[in-house]
């Protein structure tokens, strides 16, 4: 297949930029004005710091470039790697102390392109301009001050893009560049340029590790989009390269490498390097709409249309709900079938999770995902804390306290009452979070503030005051291991009477050394992904259990009532938890990998993708807000109509009858190992990690034999 120059050079990059190229003159300039104010108060510290940086830094231009924003970079030289080796020591990171952006959230997209960045500034001058006139108001002062020099910065990166834009010979870029510098933008290009923009500036300048998510993008821009057809002044063919080049803009900025199994590698640039390093940037898709919105599927079709199989970046997160088109699921799957990156959630679980929250509706249906799969519901939200409870972990330690539990209904009392003790110890803490944050506003000034709906009117930061809702999210961290080990339990111990539990417990102590016999009647126990009554039926009924839990503990008398996301997720955390849990009942040896997110555990798979979305089908997943479900495909299954039909019916029932989400590597264990010896020619092959797409090649050995070791499923 041919590509654009523009895509040409984006794989180029991702494939062969060197895993030593370093955004050297950011360092450089970044620490040069950090030195100069870095006794300045926080906030006017951080804007003084940015606006030097956007002022100075080389904005390189292509000749196919539409949209502007790239990063320089090079790779250091002897004295150069000396200078960057010694920045790092000084300021302790890439990062100057005092810049707080983390990423990993949704910023209100859509009030920037209703204000655009003046519209913005106007409303921190107005803020600035009530808090002037009150007493003992100085810090909330400052506050805004550092909010009126970072979109300054922000504004003269926009300027100096067009000027770069025009020394090259591109007027229409230079005219959207100084056109959003200026103005709201008014144009399907210009609102284009001023979500690359800020998110060029956020995820390469301010914030490391950014996994930023630019939200329901087909719908924040089909107003310009259909205007724009409507004038004349655009044809879809020229909107989709827009959209192409900004698929391209997130890739170029990437570095080499993965960071969460294969972090430290060879191949592996890292956070110092490129503050971007493989950070997943998200993009939203579909998903139910306002009734007063129209219906912007064509601008959906050609956000998927546009979608490069081979790219990492960006992470395209589809919303399936009801009303999608025919046409548009079919691309969908045709996408996931071509082992693109992306996932779907579904609007029939994750709406009313967050309604059962409190939300109404018309705030419920505008939730995002950002990396790896944690529920945002933007403009007036973040996430406070994120809490990975290790499930298996409970259960042994509820067991060993309990070694006397005579039924099954004992052994689920155990794990219950340990669970409800762990999670009343994890929102005790929040709630104190809580209540401390509040006395400290304003607190430190983010760059993400200014694209948050609440702090530039509260002049306060989004984690002590400045928004509306601050969650908490709650994993339920390898439940399929926690329900393969109580259905062994109850198969081996209470129903047949095989062993007794102070015997199994034993067993577990010794790794079951001297105890395989036992260990085969606990691997041939029901498991949960087979599609088996009894293991789905003991899954339902503690998912259950614990949702009660969590809502009993998130309004507990006299306390303040809490906002708990609730995720069937371990990100990769599976294998490190796993290092450290004991053996479990359901056979599983000390040290091995637990269930990753909420993928059956290893080996259980094997009856097929119908099997598998059907136990995960029938969880009480409308109270879930989020989850992983990582599958890998054969391809050989999933070929030609037939196998495009097939994939898209099994998806398709899954989600009517209420399952959460999916994402697919569609790739073979055989190419797999191919790719293990034979590099070179599988360069292309991107797995889905957990939230994130990863160059298999450029993985680790063990990382790369943890991608193989998990199920394929046809």
């Amino acid at each position: 297949m041919g590509y654009s120059p523009r895509v040409d050079e984006a794989l180029h990059g991702l494939r062969h930029k060197s895993p030593l190229s370093t955004s050297l003159q950011r360092l450089r300039l970044t620490r040069e004005a950090w030195e100069r104010c870095r006794e300045l108060p926080q906030p006017l510290c951080l804007g003084q710091v940015l606006g030097h940086v956007t002022r100075h830094l080389e904005i390189p231009v292509a000749p196919h470039d539409l949209l502007l924003g790239r990063m320089p970079e090079s790779v250091p030289d002897a004295a150069e790697e000396a200078y960057f080796q010694e920045s790092l020591k000084r300021m302790g990171c890439a990062l100057p102390p005092g810049f707080t952006d983390g990423g990993h959230e949704t910023f209100d997209w859509e009030r920037l392109l209703e204000l655009g960045l003046p519209g913005l500034a106007a409303a921190v001058e107005a803020s600035l301009a009530r808090e002037r006139v009150g007493a003992g108001r100085e810090p909330q002062v400052v506050f805004l001050e550092g909010m009126v020099l970072v979109l300054e910065a922000i504004r003269d990166y926009a300027r100096r893009s067009a000027e770069s834009a025009t020394a090259a010979g591109l007027p229409g870029p230079a005219a959207a560049a100084q056109a959003i510098a200026e103005r709201a933008p008014a144009t399907f290009h210009e609102a284009l340029q001023l979500l690359w923009t800020v998110g060029f500036v956020y995820c390469t300048l301010v914030s490391r590790n950014p996994t930023l998510t630019f939200g329901r993008m087909d719908q924040w821009l089909y107003p310009f989009y259909r205007r724009d057809l409507d004038a004349g002044r655009l044809t879809p063919a020229q909107a989709g390269e827009l959209i192409e080049d900004f698929y391209c803009k997130n890739n170029l900025i990437l570095g080499r490498g993965e960071h969460q199994m294969s972090g430290g590698g060879v191949l592996c640039t890292g956070w110092e390097r490129n503050l971007t390093y493989d950070a997943p940037q998200y993009i939203v898709l579909g998903g139910e709409r306002a009734p007063e919105r129209p219906d912007c599927s064509e601008l959906t079709d050609l956000f998927l249309d546009r979608i490069v199989p081979r790219f990492e970046n960006p992470y395209v997160v589809v919303r399936a709900w009801p009303g999608m088109a025919v046409g548009t699921w079919e691309r969908v799957c045709r996408r996931l079938r071509e082992n693109a990156s992306m996932m779907v959630y579904n609007d029939r679980a994750v709406i009313p999770a967050f309604e059962r929250l409190g939300f109404p509706r018309e705030q419920a249906r505008e939730y995002t995902m950002h990396g790896c799969n944690w529920p945002d519901l933007p403009p007036s939200q973040i996430l406070g804390r994120c809490t990975f409870h290790v499930l298996p972990q409970t259960l042994l330690a509820a067991l060993k306290q309990a070694p006397e539990c005579a039924s099954l209904e004992a052994v689920l009392a155990a794990f219950l009452q340990a669970y409800r003790e762990r999670m009343r110890a994890e929102t005790d803490v929040f709630r104190r979070w809580l209540q401390v944050s509040r006395t400290q506003a304003p607190g430190p000034l983010a760059v993400d503030d200014l694209f948050l709906r609440g702090p530039i009117e509260r002049a306060c930061d989004k984690r002590h005051g400045g928004v509306d809702h601050v969650t908490m999210a709650t994993t339920f961290g390898s439940f399929a291991t926690l329900v393969d080990s109580l259905a062994a339990l109850d198969e081996v111990v209470f129903r047949r009477g095989q062993v007794s539990l102070a015997d199994l417990l034993a067993a577990l102590n010794a790794d079951f050394a001297g105890h395989e016999p036992l260990r085969q009647m606990c691997l041939q126990a029901p498991k949960f992904g087979c599609n088996d009554e009894r293991a789905d039926g003991l899954a339902v009924r503690l998912m259950q259990a614990m949702h009660g839990i969590l809502d009993e503990l998130a309004v507990a008398p006299g306390q303040e009532p809490l906002l708990i996301c609730r995720c069937i997720e371990t990100d990769t955390s599976h294998l490190s938890s796993g290092r450290e849990t004991g053996a479990t009942p359901d056979g599983r040896h000390a040290g091995q990998p637990l269930s990753e997110n909420s993928s059956p555990s290893r080996s259980v798979a094997g009856d097929g993708l119908t099997s598998v979305l059907s136990s995960l089908a029938k969880l009480p997943m409308d109270h879930c807000h989020s989850g992983a479900l990582n599958l890998r495909l054969a391809p050989a299954a999933f070929r030609g109509a037939r196998g495009l039909e097939a994939l898209s019916a099994a998806l398709r029932a899954y989600f009517e009858r209420g399952g959460l989400q999916v994402q697919i590597s569609m790739v073979d264990t055989g190419t797999l190992r191919q790719a293990q010896q034979q590099p070179d020619q599988h360069r292309d092959l991107m797995v889905r990690i957990t939230g994130y797409s990863a160059a298999f090649v450029e993985m680790t050995t063990a990382a790369q034999n943890e991608i193989i070791d998990r199920d394929e499923v046809q």
